[in-house]
């Protein structure tokens, strides 16, 4: 097969540049910080960033749900069996064995009348969701009926499951998350030619610790960290990254479970750091950041199965545990110090006191931020905000600094539409709130809007406009969900997970091999919704337009341009309700109404009146935008802009961004506007603002100029020569206009304000 000249000039050219090109890579000026509500570049003293991403979820920290985790046997070696009878050919304790070809056995025919049983003393509390007992090799010796109870001290007693022997080995997933210290299976149903008999009897849970100390207890620590190297390897590649930075994405948050790091005993693994240190450097390749996530802690630090450990929460009442935590975090402090990949620390995910009032969250963030601050003075760190912002404190309070504060938003009515929509009103305007009255930057460090596009759409859309940050959970899963709830990118895998208490170390690798991302179903729908709002792009109030607001109350803010104070009950907004907004600096915005006066805020009343003819302080506003077509005001006194109820003077004094706080607002968009081409961009009309005539300069050399009102009505035309022209406008009223530059060929419209 031939092929044609062009096609191989093209692949050489390909070649070529593939060969000579520098991929983008994170260097030293990208090193980032905390500045006011933004991050920064260059130790903070650079461009503004925004880091917009996705969580590395499963990889380093695994969740049952999400990944071929498996479930993990607990540790039997101090257990005790004991039964209504024994058969002499058998042994109570060859159940924990590991062996099924040995068992106990009640040495009897299975009666229905509950008075065949077996116990199992744990010797202490321990935590499980899933019972076995398997008859093993002994064909036909399972229960026939079974009643399954739990009980703390072997008197008060819990009945957790029922149901149907129909199978020599019986595995019994219950319905809740037990922590107790005994165990109680009654043989329930009838064999007359078959004795009851247990050859394994397990308890599981299917978090992260114990999945992690069952592989343990076959093959010792490192054994399992070198197993979990199979899956991890697997679950997320560099050709996993290079989607990721395909979508147009910038970061990824990588939690990681804290038995990665760190060996039981508490001693940092020599081979801790090898798979961050390896994303790490894959994406300062790919110039992406990396936020280091500590998933779990040691003790458990919420009591949530989805931070690697079920219902253990002794990270705030156990001083072993928490020594444990700030150990781990000065090894990662040392070990990243000087990285500029890594964009934040986030000591803790989503922390959850045993007792608030006596260990607040906020005191345990101090103290690991202080550690962490001892080594290293340049690294973010991320603050949970979790449940709310009302469980930390703002940065003042400890004196922190360079510090960002994370949320994370999930609203469990999954398919109700308007609480959906409603929910993520709320929390844009609780993330604007914080973000501007305690001056930080925000991380929506997790959230899903399950299968609403649009909805998903709505929330970037905020977050993007009020310069937050943000990644999604999570890259991939292997759960198939109906209805659809979009817990990643790439799902629907539905290869089996290893048997953690009975495979081969070689038969577990060989299945967590099957879960490639090509081994996944590609969400195009999520993708490309996604993709649409990742353009790092900064948002920055629309100066030099004229713009309407709108209050709560669907009535219009109108300057009343008379020296009365400004209201918002106006059905249109006309030109009283057209202002345009000025650049007064430092971020600060300014309104001038039509007459070319500022909306000032009275000192005294906080009332809002357009009544100067300069900016001052009281004429400085903060734009705040929600997205989505709203937005809120703060004033020179931090505090917000209320519309009131349309008929009392609109005023400055709330303390935060709520109902009557949120205005709609538009940008005036005139239908003499209809194409801007380059020839045009250079034209020039001055001065501006004036109260005479008009000078314009164009590169056209034959042209028409129009002067418009607000409204589109053509005040004024004249005709230009030879690129200039001028135009008398010492007759029209003060306000703001537009002009129309023109020929058949091109056209463009300029903003100008006549005083």
């Amino acid at each position: 097969m031939k092929m044609k000249l062009s096609s191989i000039c093209v692949l050489l050219a390909i070649s070529m540049w593939y060969c000579t090109s520098t991929p983008a890579q994170i260097t030293s000026t990208d090193f980032l910080k905390a500045d006011g509500t933004v991050l920064r570049n260059n130790y903070g003293t650079g461009d503004t960033v925004m880091l917009r991403g996705t969580n590395l979820g499963s990889w380093l920290s695994m969740e049952y749900w999400m990944c071929p985790l498996g479930t993990g046997s607990l540790n039997r070696s101090q257990w005790v069996a004991s039964a209504s009878s024994t058969f002499y050919e058998s042994n109570l304790q060859s159940v924990f064995d590991r062996d099924l070809d040995t068992r106990w056995s009640n040495g009897a025919a299975q009666l229905a009348d509950s008075s065949q049983y077996f116990i199992v003393d744990m010797q202490e509390n321990v935590i499980f969701n899933r019972v076995s007992f398997e008859a093993g090799s002994f064909t036909g010796d399972y229960a026939r009926g079974y009643v399954i109870e739990v009980s703390e001290d072997s008197s008060s007693w819990e009945t957790v499951a029922t149901g149907t022997g129909t199978t020599e080995n019986i595995f019994v997933q219950l319905s809740n998350i037990y922590y107790k210290r005994y165990v109680k299976i009654t043989q329930t149903g009838t064999a007359n030619e078959n004795y009851w008999s247990i050859a394994e009897f397990n308890l599981y849970m299917e978090d992260d610790y114990s999945v992690r100390n069952s592989l343990i207890l076959r093959f010792g620590e490192d054994g399992m960290d070198s197993l979990l190297n199979y899956y991890q390897e697997t679950w997320i590649t560099e050709s996993d990254l290079d989607s990721i930075k395909s979508m147009g994405m910038n970061m990824v948050r990588v939690p990681f479970y804290w038995m990665e790091i760190m060996y039981n005993d508490g001693t940092i693994k020599p081979h801790g750091f090898d798979q961050l240190d390896w994303v790490v450097a894959e994406c300062a390749e790919r110039d992406m950041y990396v936020i280091l996530d500590l998933h779990g802690a040691p003790g458990g630090l919420n009591g949530f199965i989805t931070s690697g450990q079920a219902y253990a929460n002794e990270l705030w009442t156990d001083t072993t545990y928490q020594q444990m935590t700030i150990d781990i975090w000065k090894a990662l402090a040392t070990h990243f110090k000087d990285n500029p990949t890594v964009a934040a620390y986030d000591p803790m995910n989503e922390p959850f006191s045993s007792d608030q009032n006596t260990y607040p969250i906020h005191a345990f963030y101090n103290t690991l931020y202080q550690e962490i601050r001892a080594i290293d003075q340049d690294h973010i760190i991320s603050i949970g905000a979790f449940p709310g912002f009302s469980y930390v404190v703002a940065p003042d309070y400890y004196g922190w600094e360079n510090v960002l504060y994370q949320v994370h938003h999930y609203n469990e009515d999954k398919t109700n539409y308007d609480s959906q929509s409603g929910f993520i009103d709320a929390v844009l305007r609780d993330m604007a709130n914080h973000q501007h009255i305690w001056n930080v930057p925000i991380l929506a460090g997790e959230f899903n809007f399950w299968n609403f596009p649009d909805l998903w759409e709505k929330y970037l859309n905020g977050v993007n406009a009020l310069n937050i940050s943000w990644s999604n959970w999570a890259y991939k899963t292997k759960r198939t969900d109906s209805p659809i709830e979009n817990w990643g990118y790439y799902d629907k895998n539905t290869n089996p997970s290893p048997d953690i208490h009975y495979d081969s170390f070689e038969d577990i690798a060989s299945k967590w091999q099957q879960f490639t991302t090509p081994n996944f179903r590609r969400n195009t729908t999520l993708i490309n919704t996604v993709s649409a709002q990742t353009a790092d792009t900064i948002t920055y109030p629309p100066y030099g337009n004229s713009i309407w607001l709108k209050g709560y109350n669907d009535t219009y803010l109108r300057s009343g341009g008379d020296g009365t104070p400004m209201s918002c009950n106006s059905s249109t907004y006309s030109t009283s309700g057209i202002f345009e907004l000025v650049n007064a600096g430092d971020g600060k915005v300014a309104f001038m109404d039509f007459n070319g006066n500022y909306m000032s805020m009275n000192t005294e009343t906080s009332q809002l009146i357009c009544s100067s003819d300069s900016i001052g302080d009281s004429e400085k506003f903060t734009f705040i935008n929600l997205g989505n077509g709203k937005m809120g005001l703060r004033g020179s006194n931090d505090l917000f802009v209320s519309a009131e109820d349309g008929y009392q003077p609109v005023i400055c004094n709330r303390d935060y961004i709520d109902g009557w706080e949120v205005f709609e607002w538009g940008i005036i968009q005139m239908n003499v506007l209809s194409t801007e081409t380059s020839i045009l961009k250079s034209s020039i009309i001055y001065p501006n603002p004036t109260d005479e005539q008009l000078v314009i300069e164009t590169e056209l050399l034959d042209f028409t100029i129009d002067l418009f009102d607000t409204s589109g009505k053509i005040l004024k035309s004249s005709i230009g020569k030879k690129g200039s022209a001028k135009m008398d406008v010492s007759d029209i009223n003060a306000g703001i206009y537009y002009v129309k530059i023109y020929n058949v060929f091109h056209e463009i419209s300029k903003r100008i304000l006549i005083k």
